[in-house]
């Protein structure tokens, strides 16, 4: 897999979003989770079992920060559904199950930032088998000048534990499978894991937002 189909699979993994190709959307024809967007980084008590409701994106923001690095290109639609089980304990400990993530990425790029000598170079499917998880990616690119890639796979993990930590409205997780570091805010019986970026000008904005419930 070359080096842009591994970044997409990365910020696809980071993201969680369902199929979608505008500002703020959550696809597959259901409305988005409850302030999904909305919310600002505020922190907060994480502890319990939370459960994955749904996501949304800012399609506009991602665009805006691949163009910065390769100009004239863009995602045509960018998706992930995420569901599964977080259960956060007071000695710092969690534990993770039933998780899955499917993502579906259309982009079109010129072939300098393909990073391969042809747009073709990029098709195949790859599967990495790891402790406690899988992934498997099929990448296709058609095009000359300008390649169009469509990039869709799965991850999943059973269960997985680990351990995690706070410190102001950043949540790091420490595990197998499920290592992660990103902002967050508990909002009533809500938990939002939120992807910020900041622009080349120094602002703050959010990208993605994945929502789950607190279980009773």
């Amino acid at each position: 897999m070359h080096k842009r189909a591994s970044a997409i699979r990365t910020m696809a993994a980071a993201v969680g979003v369902v199929l979608a190709a505008s500002t703020g959307a959550c696809g597959s024809g259901h409305s988005p989770p409850p302030n999904c967007l909305q919310v600002a980084p505020c922190g907060g008590d994480i502890v319990g079992t939370w459960t994955f409701i749904g996501t949304c994106t800012n399609v506009a923001a991602l665009n805006d920060q691949l163009g910065d690095g390769c100009p004239g290109a863009a995602f045509n639609a960018f998706g992930v559904a995420v569901t599964g089980t977080f259960t956060f304990n007071a000695d710092l400990t969690y534990t993770a199950s039933n998780w899955r993530e499917d993502f579906v990425i259309v982009e079109t790029l010129p072939l300098m930032c393909h990073g391969g000598p042809t747009c073709a170079d990029a098709n195949g499917t790859q599967t990495d088998s790891m402790i406690a998880g899988t992934s498997t990616v099929t990448t296709t690119c058609t095009g000359s000048s300008t390649c169009t890639c469509r990039v869709n796979g799965t991850f999943t993990v059973s269960s997985d534990a680990g351990t995690w930590t706070t410190a102001g409205t950043d949540l790091t997780m420490y595990g197998t499978a499920t290592s992660t570091s990103t902002s967050y805010c508990v909002e009533e019986d809500r938990l939002h894991l939120i992807q910020t970026n900041t622009s080349v000008t120094g602002e703050s904005f959010r990208i993605s937002d994945i929502v789950a419930v607190r279980s009773p």
